[in-house]
């Protein structure tokens, strides 16, 4: 690591989810000072849940950054004073109707993109959930739950129509720690 940089940063804040971070960096062994930008936004927890009959939740969005429908784990942005387990349990009820109930382990944080991004991603794997929505629940109209096997998730994987990076990253941790398994 080089030593004798400094560094200053100034924020703009875009909207209540994004601010934008400029970086100043002066090394002394560089003429100049160099600007980064990055993203300041808010942490977020993603659940890989799985079913007592075996079926894993998914939701199918539309995601205007993309300009196309994805598939995509329960996860949404952390809200401010909740823990991220917290958020994991409400956004599967929230996405899905789904509870998470007692058997929820957290996987860790990982950062989602280093060179842009300086929030955390939280994973949780959920197992033995009850299958049945709760009897409240109202469907958000801009989200589809589906729930699939074992099998269509793997295919869903291998076709890459299941391609969402940091989504990938909670199911491969959950796999490494042998709490899932495609088999």
């Amino acid at each position: 690591m080089k030593k004798n940089v400094e560094t200053s940063r100034t924020e703009q804040v875009l909207s209540p989810w994004v601010t934008l971070v400029t970086h100043h960096v002066c090394d002394a062994g560089v003429p100049g000072v160099h600007q980064f930008h990055s993203i300041k936004q808010a942490d977020y927890a993603t659940v890989f849940a799985v079913t007592k009959d075996g079926k894993i939740p998914l939701v199918r969005q539309y995601r205007p950054a993309l300009e196309r429908i994805t598939l995509e784990l329960p996860s949404g942005l952390v809200d401010a004073g909740e823990q991220p387990e917290q958020a994991a349990v409400r956004e599967l009820l929230e996405e899905t109707g789904l509870v998470a109930g007692s058997k929820i382990e957290a996987l860790g944080s990982l950062s989602p993109d280093t060179a842009r991004l300086g929030n955390r991603l939280w994973g949780f794997f959920a197992e033995g959930v009850n299958p049945e929505k709760t009897a409240d629940w109202q469907p958000d109209s801009q989200l589809e739950c589906l729930l699939v096997t074992k099998a269509e998730f793997k295919n869903l994987v291998l076709t890459c129509q299941f391609d969402h990076a940091l989504n990938l990253a909670v199911v491969s941790q959950s796999v490494a720690r042998g709490l899932f398994s495609f088999d």
